[in-house]
């Protein structure tokens, strides 16, 4: 079996749709969904990714965690110089990968470093750390990167555990990367290019978007109802996305007709008992939509088993976008749901990682890890650049937390801070593997946030 695996495998459909924020500066919210019928037609419409609407939240980045001053605030900067280090893991034995990120970063710091560096300083990028997907070892490679390698920053962030926090946190290290995890979430110091994607517990903190029923229109090209089941694994990160992702088709006007998380935490053995679920869920019928919070290889099992029980529906899941797959019949016909545009998107920020990935690491397979490392990277180095040449660790927490926000032209979803602190990006996109090659069934757009 083709193992391909990423941390954003379990967690990404319902931690994007749910949009649920980690609180927001004095707002509050009801618990329950909103009637459909009360959110104008307007919040559904597909928005350029350069642009969401915040529905005027706002965050006081002086009420974030982590938010003191830096105990050495010139940690890593020389003259000429700025020294970053990434973490993540690389390896594990489950076989669960980010390998890639490494060169993707790097990848994005050769070409800033080409054309100059930023404000007169080139990246020192010395590597990632492996943590093994093991959370001791997580928290003791933060140790080395803060206090023996003295890095300025960690670029890229892309570990699947919080267990570097303590660490960060207390020597006042900004992170990067991919918000898989609630480290990103509540500080002042993690910045993922996809805002924090862990939801809050506390329904009266939730802060909802319109990111799921504008994917549903967009992809069915109208606003008539749908019935969607939601199906989970059995670890509390997928059982959160799950409900997150449930309560926001409710919200948006679809009809939920299964929200369950039954897949073990080792895999799906037997995919029957699932499969005659899902098949008689919608009053003894298919639903229209299904959608996974999957790995890989439960992923492949299920959707093998929906198609011999004749499922002809929308089939969504997170973990099945990668170069390498193209030929997997097995998941022709299924749409994976990205966070940020497809690299056959026609547009300038692809275009322009395309070329940056074939000059400095042409054999580098383009693949969801891979460019998670490279959007880490560019996030950072936009923040560095606006921070100008008088750098410490202070005055750059100081740019991002005031009001600064990135995009990239056709590519990054536009994220703003210090809001996506607290709150994910409510942009997405949907491929689908289709004649051995990936077609873009909704372009890479955002919706807006509901004010509770």
């Amino acid at each position: 079996m083709y193992r391909l695996r990423t941390l954003t495998a379990i967690t990404a459909v319902g931690a994007l749709l749910a949009v649920a924020a980690c609180g927001s500066g004095g707002s509050g919210g009801g618990s329950g969904p909103k009637p459909a019928t009360a959110i104008p037609a307007s919040a559904f419409k597909a928005r350029p990714i350069d642009t969401w609407d915040n529905a005027g939240v706002t965050v006081d980045p002086a009420t974030l965690k982590c938010s003191g001053k830096a105990p050495n605030p010139t940690r890593g900067i020389t003259d000429t110089s700025v020294k970053v280090g990434g973490l993540g893991y690389l390896t594990s034995p489950s076989g669960s990968s980010m390998a890639g990120s490494d060169v993707g970063a790097m990848v994005r710091f050769q070409r800033a470093n080409d054309t100059g560096g930023v404000n007169g300083r080139k990246i020192d990028f010395i590597g990632m750390k492996d943590d093994g997907g093991d959370p001791g070892i997580d928290a003791t490679q933060a140790h080395i990167l803060a206090q023996q390698d003295q890095v300025f920053a960690v670029v890229p962030l892309l570990s699947g555990s919080a267990n570097y926090l303590d660490t960060f946190c207390r020597e006042i290290v900004p992170f990067f990367g991919w918000a898989t995890n609630d480290g990103f979430c509540k500080n002042a110091i993690g910045f993922g290019f996809s805002g924090c994607l862990t939801p809050d517990p506390d329904p009266s903190k939730r802060i909802d978007s319109t990111t799921w029923g504008m994917l549903m229109r967009s992809l069915f090209k109208e606003a008539t109802s749908k019935t969607i089941a939601v199906v989970g694994q059995d670890i509390d990160s997928s059982r959160i996305g799950v409900k997150g992702t449930a309560h926001l088709a409710t919200l948006s006007g679809d009809k939920v007709v299964y929200q369950e998380s039954p897949i073990p935490a080792t895999g799906l053995t037997d995919p029957t008992p699932v499969v005659n679920a899902l098949m008689t869920s919608n009053h003894g019928q298919p639903p229209d939509v299904i959608t996974v919070a999957l790995d890989f290889t439960t992923t492949v099992k299920l959707t093998e088993a929906l198609r011999a029980a004749g499922f002809k529906g929308i089939f969504i899941s997170t973990a099945t976008y990668d170069p390498r797959l193209t030929s997997f019949a097995a998941l022709d016909g299924t749409q994976t749901l990205l966070q940020f545009a497809p690299t056959e998107a026609a547009t300038p920020g692809i275009a322009q990682l395309k070329a940056d990935f074939a000059k400095y690491a042409p054999k580098q397979v383009l693949s969801l890890s891979a460019l998670a490392g490279y959007w880490s990277a560019d996030l950072f180095l936009s923040v560095l650049a606006k921070t100008g040449r008088n750098l410490t660790v202070d005055s750059f927490l100081n740019s991002a937390n005031s009001g600064f926000t990135h995009s990239v032209e056709g590519a990054l979803p536009e994220t703003q801070w210090p809001l996506n602190h607290v709150v994910s990006v409510p942009c997405a996109a949907l491929v689908e593997l289709k004649d051995k090659k990936y077609v873009e069934t909704v372009k890479a757009s955002c919706a807006s946030l509901i004010k509770p």
